[in-house]
């Protein structure tokens, strides 16, 4: 039994209970999900049905401002995984290995592991299988860390490409689900970490709402009455560094791959996606049940979050991969065990915060000590900065320009930097009254010039600490 909980009577739970008094070290269920945007209502998304995230959001911290590093998964989950940025990780296109550049970089679960506790993951944590094989990181070996995209479907005339149909949606047995899959094997892992007599860190990632857009038909049953709205309107002013093609979705033989996509299967496609988001919201919800069945919920450390947000037709766009708020602001849910003070960490939920800064806000919370190298701000201390950073990068006619962003409280200010690092063009948006709908609308630099100096000088500042290069101006 785990050292590190007192056994409840065993007439007070349905299954053995782990729970509940901390001695040294909390547990930690890392909780991740592919692509989800804050498509939630506890975000204030009148559409989304996710009653088992809305409940965490209650018991825990919603960080209304989060911000991905790189709204691709890749990129993204190896920094927040890391505390890192980008081109400190040197991880910057989906498929890179994780220590390729960086062969003795510290994870996040190899910084628990450690300290002393037992790591284990099911489904995608990392982006790729042999990130997820990583060796320093687990303590137990990894499950069901590498579906290929066939297996998304369950209908075998769609198991015949790479993409197929974008979504697929049936009544057939749900345990043929993928990602239900990952479900079970959470389930069964966590009561054997139960028993362990070490504490531990358990990730588990979903792979939904990534496309294809496959769940039970249940799941799209409960939007297909709805009337969805797609504002397609185009940034005012917005250089074309700044838009990319909608290629992720395209491919797929359903959707048009020439001219624009009937508004009517946007749509439709939206209601898809918040199926998905649905069954991920289930699937959570189960091992969240299970986590209060065993006594642990009080007293473990929970993160959800999504690896980075998603354009659902709106400014023009599809899928992620710019630096636009749609795709860059995700959801992150932290919920501290019972007796940890909030004070602290909720007093940012509503400022902007990177994923960067979940690291070293878990190691803190658990008395883990924090690696050295990694950049993010524990969210658990003061003083915390007022900006958050994001990358990317968009190829137009054959030169590759990368995307630094800063925002802060009230602006979103963006540079396109040439491989010579020559500003190619800037981008300047007032994001105040936009909590309904944080869409940027209008480019503003030429009208406001003395803010976009002040977040400029603000944006060469981080890249001239974290960037490998000189950046000045």
């Amino acid at each position: 039994m785990n050292r590190y909980f007192i056994l409840l009577g065993a007439a007070a739970a349905v299954l053995p209970s782990c729970a509940s008094k901390q001695a040294e070290h909390y547990n930690v269920l890392f909780l991740m999900a592919d692509d989800m945007k804050p498509a939630m209502a506890c975000y204030g998304d009148s559409i989304a049905i996710t009653p088992a995230l809305d409940g965490l959001a209650k018991d825990g911290i919603l960080y209304s401002r989060a911000y991905c590093q790189q709204a691709v998964s890749g990129p993204s989950r190896a920094s927040l995984l890391t505390g890192m940025y980008p081109d400190e990780t040197g991880v910057l296109s989906l498929n890179t290995w994780i220590r390729k550049k960086n062969p003795d970089i510290v994870t996040l679960p190899q910084a628990f592991r450690e300290a002393g506790y037992v790591t284990a993951s099911a489904g995608k944590v990392f982006h790729g299988a042999k990130n997820n094989l990583d060796a320093p990181s687990w303590s137990l070996p990894p499950l069901l860390y590498a579906q290929i995209r066939p297996e998304a479907y369950v209908l075998e005339e769609n198991k015949t490409d790479y993409k197929s149909v974008s979504n697929e949606f049936t009544t057939l047995d749900e345990s043929l689900y993928y990602d239900v899959q990952i479900r079970d094997a959470a389930l069964a892992r966590l009561d054997s970490l139960c028993d362990a007599s070490k504490p531990f860190f358990f990730a588990v990632g979903f792979h939904k709402p990534h496309l294809p857009w496959c769940a039970p038909q249940r799941f799209l049953d409960m939007y297909l009455p709805r009337r969805l709205s797609i504002d397609t309107a185009r940034v005012v002013g917005a250089p074309y560094q700044a838009y990319r093609s909608n290629r992720e979705l395209i491919e797929y033989n359903d959707v048009p791959s020439d001219g624009p996509i009937p508004l009517e299967q946007q749509e439709y496609l939206k209601k898809c996606y918040y199926a998905c988001s649905s069954f991920t919201d289930e699937n959570v919800g189960c091992i969240l049940r299970r986590l209060k069945e065993l006594g642990l919920y009080d007293n473990t450390l929970i993160v959800f979050l999504g690896d980075h947000g998603y354009h659902h037709g709106e400014q023009g766009l599809w899928c992620k991969s710019t630096e636009f708020e749609s795709s860059c602001n995700a959801p992150l849910i932290i919920k501290l065990p019972k007796g940890m003070s909030r004070r602290k960490a909720a007093k940012l939920a509503d400022a902007p915060v990177s994923f960067v800064d979940i690291m070293p806000t878990l190691c803190e919370a658990c008395g883990v000590p924090v690696p050295e190298g990694v950049r993010g701000e524990s969210l658990l201390q003061s003083g915390h900065g007022p900006y958050a950073f994001s990358q990317i990068v968009h190829s137009h006619d054959g030169i590759k320009y990368t995307g630094y962003t800063v925002r802060d409280a009230r602006w979103t200010y963006t540079e396109w930097l040439t491989p010579e690092l020559e500003c190619a063009a800037s981008e300047l948006y007032d994001m105040a009254g936009r909590d309904e709908c944080r869409y940027e609308r209008e480019n503003v630099l030429d009208r406001c010039p003395e803010q976009a100096s002040a977040m400029a000088a603000a944006l060469r500042e981080h890249l001239a600490t974290v960037a490998l290069f000189d950046c000045n101006p």
